[in-house]
């Protein structure tokens, strides 16, 4: 018997400003091919225990949900508090509605947990607002992950690492054989060791860039951290408008002998 597959969907491939960025007139921004047209990085888990898993919540999450005909999440990640990965977190709000909706846990680590708070305290922390009197507010719980050690959460296994991410950390994902790695501008390299002695299936990694950066990933950098990894197959993802797909993709398949290939939005990759 086959033994069923994780399906991830890429629901956004693109850097905080989204492709094409407003007011940008460049080559990529205008481009007619379609996987040039990158929303806000997100991906979407349907594990093969049945879990619909969503990580990070950007401001184009009712597209996205829309886009790929998602109407179940079970929990969500949050990578990092930045705008790009939350902005949209009150989308989640009809999956919570009555009365087949409920609430859904929000999973990140601790310091996130409090930026979190702060930042939407309507819905983490609604006994200091004024009495609701308008819609509702989304069913939404925070929750704190463990770094470091296996997390067992709604029955699946997951394991995290933190990413120095210019003034602060990201939360990297490891669930079975696929790592989920974005927003960060340096890997340790006992982090690359742990990567490697995963004997990835699937590794998604940020590259923003073809050009150096002081808080994502580049080119030159991902390359060179895909090759000390070496998983069996690598997805780029939160490209900005320096990045033209199919030169990207021309360029990691001239510099390794395995799939190397930059995400589009709603790919369907398996692990």
């Amino acid at each position: 018997m086959t033994k069923t597959k994780n399906k991830l969907t890429i629901l956004g491939s693109g850097t905080s400003t989204g492709i094409p960025m407003v007011g940008c007139k460049c080559s990529v921004c205008n481009s007619p091919i379609k996987e040039n047209y990158r929303l806000r990085t997100s991906i979407h888990l349907q594990t093969s225990g049945g879990r619909s898993i969503i990580v990070d919540t950007t401001p184009d999450l009712r597209h996205q949900l829309l886009l790929n005909k998602i109407n179940k999440i079970d929990l969500a990640f949050i990578t990092h508090d930045h705008a790009d990965h939350t902005h949209g977190i009150d989308d989640l709000r009809p999956l919570t509605f009555p009365p087949n909706g409920k609430s859904i846990p929000i999973y990140t680590y601790d310091k996130c947990v409090a930026q979190l708070t702060k930042k939407f305290s309507y819905i983490f922390r609604p006994n200091d607002q004024l009495p609701n009197i308008g819609g509702g507010i989304p069913r939404l719980s925070l929750e704190t992950v463990n770094i470091g050690v296996k997390n067992t959460i709604l029955g699946e296994e997951f394991e995290f690492l933190l990413l120095k991410h210019g003034h602060t950390e990201t939360l990297g994902i490891i669930h079975q054989k696929m790592a989920y790695i974005i927003d960060c501008n340096e890997l340790t390299k006992d982090q690359i060791t742990y990567l490697r002695d995963k004997e990835l299936d699937l590794l998604i990694l940020d590259c923003v860039t073809n050009r150096e950066h002081k808080t994502h990933l580049w080119q030159d950098r991902s390359f060179e951290y895909i090759s000390q990894i070496r998983p069996k197959e690598c997805g780029l993802i939160h490209m900005n408008h320096s990045l033209d797909h199919d030169q990207l993709k021309s360029d990691a398949k001239k510099t390794f002998s395995f799939p190397v290939y930059p995400t589009f939005d709603s790919q369907i990759l398996y692990y």
